[in-house]
């Protein structure tokens, strides 16, 4: 399943390019001088890109449970990822973000919402703390998940958290095009958190998490188009990653059910269950 998991990091790579691309023109061309969204085509390709994008993922995902593939509920099979690619790549992941808040703390001190700022870096240097953590536990044969449980809550506060600071922060500016692409990038940044802690809290949906990474590591590569703290952009780039890594551990752990053969007699014909008499 290696060679299905790059491809659809691919899928999720390119998408987001050309996402953020078309984020970018609609931010150039339809906003005047003003800042007031213009009528513009771009206002009607960049949902549209979205919403493609989210049907092409919720195919993939489709495509795997056609196929009889499963992935294991447990959180130390579904998550699984020895190797020293793995533990490289979530550290420097997790290295990102805790950098990402560091230089959202140290810029924003003249903003005017800097106390909202400081929070959403704190759980930004928690999250990125957390993720190689968890997925170390992940390895080990008997994880501790009340500590994996603990440690999953943190991106989850991080974005639920963005929210409300991007709320704040454009509450006085209300120009929905202005923001909205982050909301609903942060809403499924915080599903698809949600979705993998849920292997840890044996709620494990396997199929959502799968189709959640994909869809807001997506938005999350669409939202770095717009204009905010390099900091959180780093923040975001990190969370990304994190979920394109989540996403890729999951599909090579994807394992093929096997489909029990129909029981055939010396004739050809299916045995068929018949009910003795009744007394």
């Amino acid at each position: 399943m290696q060679k299905d998991a790059l491809e659809k990091t691919c899928y999720i790579g390119g998408g987001g390019a050309f996402g953020v691309f078309l984020r970018w023109l609609q931010l150039q061309i339809a906003f005047n001088d003003d800042g007031l969204p213009d009528p513009s085509v771009f206002n009607v390709l960049v949902p549209l890109s979205i919403l493609i994008a989210a049907a092409l993922f919720f195919t993939f995902v489709r495509r795997w449970r056609e196929k009889n593939y499963v992935l294991p509920a447990a959180f130390n099979r579904a998550l699984h990822n020895d190797g020293l690619g793995y533990m490289a790549l979530r550290w420097i992941l997790g290295a990102l973000m805790c950098l990402g808040a560091a230089a959202l703390f140290a810029s924003s001190e003249a903003d005017k919402n800097v106390g909202f700022y400081r929070i959403l870096a704190v759980l930004g240097v928690l999250s990125g703390v957390s993720f190689p953590l968890v997925l170390r536990e992940a390895n080990e044969e008997e994880p501790r998940i009340k500590l994996v449980c603990a440690l999953s809550a943190a991106p989850m506060l991080l974005f639920a958290f963005w929210l409300i600071t991007c709320y704040k922060a454009n509450s006085i500016y209300g120009v929905v095009w202005a923001y909205g692409i982050e909301v609903i990038a942060c809403c499924f940044l915080l599903l698809a958190f949600f979705r993998v802690a849920g292997f840890a809290y044996d709620t494990a949906d396997p199929w959502s998490s799968l189709f959640f990474c994909m869809f807001a590591a997506f938005l999350a590569i669409v939202c770095l188009a717009d204009e905010r703290y390099m900091g959180m952009q780093l923040m975001l780039l990190a969370a990304a990653g994190m979920l394109i890594l989540y996403n890729w551990i999951m599909i090579s752990n994807l394992k093929r059910r096997k489909v029990e053969p129909v029981a055939a007699d010396e004739g050809g014909f299916e045995h068929l269950y018949t009910p003795g008499p009744r007394e």
